[in-house]
């Protein structure tokens, strides 16, 4: 039967024409959103001087240790990872416990890389490589990649900066005391210092600049993850400039729990179990049980600030042991052997762990990092302040009173 409907009467055929519009665009909603979950990212790579075997990871990009979306196997210099992305993600490919990624941008489409790499050491003698890679098919990506060039582009000013200065640097570490002292007034040193001082200037304004013109989308947060390595509450004002969508991104949310970490002085540390070297495991209960204080440091062997500070914690664990003091380092050192050689130079008296999965419990971006706490896990003194000086004076109140 045949819908009678007059055109002469305009308002009945605008009335009719709203209706199937607003039906037309529901039925198009609905269609692409079936469309979008129905879509998967397909990542296949090519890549010259990885052996057969090789065991390859494809993790998200963040300063967390992040679990692997996905794990497969090197054949015939080939690998593949498939799955689906419900929101914009960074991610790295790297050899499984090695350092060094290929990084791009997880989308649902059908992303290609092709390329080689080359294979050497990191500083603590885990495996490290480079990739030299060609990515296609994600446009996300090549979005990503103008925005690491930009970022490229400081470390090669920074690099001709270091090179410019190289004599007054060598100059600088060859003298001690007094010398030093006298060396850093003069002309020669000081254009160094103000060379130094327009180049972080210039880092600052770059940076944040790149990050607060990509505020309202995803792209802001990401940025920050990108360009810092971790976040201090300094970084709260950026992140206040972010929209609600930016901010309730992935990289938003990661930024918020970051910025804002359980835990700050007054509060209860996470409980934590650690494993000595037999495998057994010691829980912080077990390691407080008859103390007043724990002192928990986080600290590594390649960690130059972490090492000054082991003559000032000595100190203090010397006046303090019989009266209640403990101290618990945790290193977070990949290589075991560096760590137990640490150990034998530094002659460390207190119980010692080896430890990354409690180091993340405590969401640990870098090192040294301290706590002093009570028996309880309330937290006394964080950080700074659980440092040099004013740990000795806080031990010095705490035990007085």
């Amino acid at each position: 039967m045949a819908m009678s409907i007059s055109i002469s009467n305009n308002r009945s055929f605008n009335i009719f024409s709203e209706t199937m519009r607003k039906l037309l665009f529901v039925i198009a909603q609905l269609a692409m959103a079936m469309g979008m979950n129905a879509q998967k990212y397909s990542i296949k790579a090519t890549i010259d001087n990885l052996p057969d075997g090789t065991v390859v990871q494809l993790t998200p990009m963040s300063h967390e240790k992040e679990q692997p979306l996905g794990e497969t196997t090197v054949k015939d210099g080939k690998f593949e990872f498939t799955g689906t992305a419900t929101e914009p993600v960074c991610v790295h490919i790297k050899v499984k416990d090695s350092y060094g990624p290929c990084s791009l941008m997880l989308e649902n489409t059908d992303i290609t890389i092709t390329g080689s790499v080359e294979k050497g050491k990191a500083w603590d003698g885990v495996d490290q490589y480079r990739w030299n890679t060609v990515v296609t098919g994600s446009p996300l990506t090549q979005k990503y990649l103008a925005f690491v060039a930009e970022r490229n582009k400081l470390d090669q000013l920074y690099m001709a900066n270091r090179e410019k200065f190289k004599a007054v640097h060598e100059k600088a570490r060859s003298l001690k005391g007094d010398e030093l002292a006298a060396y850093k007034k003069t002309e020669e040193y000081q254009a160094l210092e103000r060379a130094d001082h327009e180049f972080f200037q210039t880092v600052d304004k770059v940076l944040n600049g790149l990050i607060l013109d990509n505020k309202d989308s995803f792209w802001g947060p990401l940025l920050a993850h990108q360009y810092m390595s971790y976040f201090t509450p300094d970084q709260r004002n950026l992140y206040s400039q972010f929209s609600d969508a930016a901010k309730n991104s992935w990289y938003g949310r990661k930024m918020r729990a970051e910025l804002w970490p359980a835990g700050g002085v007054g509060e209860k540390i996470h409980m934590f179990t650690v494993r000595d070297e037999a495998g057994k495991g010691v829980s912080f209960q077990q390691l407080a049980q008859g103390k007043k204080y724990v002192l928990i440091d986080f600290w590594a062997s390649w960690c130059r600030p972490c090492r000054n500070e082991i003559p000032n914690v000595k100190r203090q664990y010397e006046l303090y042991k019989d009266k209640g003091f403990e101290v618990v380092s945790i290193s977070i050192d990949r290589n075991a052997a560096q760590w137990k050689k640490a150990l034998q130079e530094e002659k460390l008296q207190w119980p010692n762990f080896l430890s990354t999965e409690v180091a993340d419990q405590f969401k640990v971006k870098a090192v040294p990092t301290m706590y002093l706490v009570d028996a309880e896990g309330t937290i006394i003194a964080e950080n700074d302040d659980a440092r040099g000086e004013k740990l000795a004076k806080k031990l010095a109140e705490l035990f007085t009173n």
